[in-house]
């Protein structure tokens, strides 16, 4: 894979925890828009700021995107803002890869449940740390 397709990205949000979580390192290929999968966490441009998060769905003309630490409606994006896919992940020195079947399962499989985690576990979170 030639250097000029890879990028990396150190995260400082929290709409992805708990899958990333800040000041970790995403290391980013540069592949066609065609090749993108539900599931896929993907690197973007929006309003002048770069993004990063999960693939739910995607049509000839635009992708939709949510953090998994979103109860919120998929954010819609034009293909022209899509800058990568997320395909490793640096934590604790450590590098996991996002490119092999495994992966591929579980990033298909927190398109679906990773709203309805976010939805009935955050209000018991929420309680329990304002006490």
């Amino acid at each position: 894979m030639p250097e000029q397709d890879l990028l990396f990205f150190e995260t400082s949000g929290f709409s992805m925890w708990p899958f990333i979580r800040p000041k970790e390192k995403l290391l980013i290929k540069k592949i066609p828009v065609d090749d993108l999968r539900p599931g896929d966490i993907i690197l973007y441009r929006a309003n002048n700021q770069l993004a990063c998060h999960r693939l739910v769905k995607k049509n000839r003309d635009f992708l939709w995107t949510r953090g998994d630490n979103s109860i919120s409606s998929p954010e819609m994006i034009t293909k022209e803002m899509f800058i990568g896919k997320v395909v490793g992940i640096i934590k604790n020195n450590k590098m996991i890869s996002l490119t092999g079947w495994r992966s591929r399962l579980i990033n298909s499989f927190m398109v679906i449940i990773a709203p309805l985690i976010i939805r009935f576990l955050k209000p018991i979170y929420m309680k329990l740390h304002k006490r």
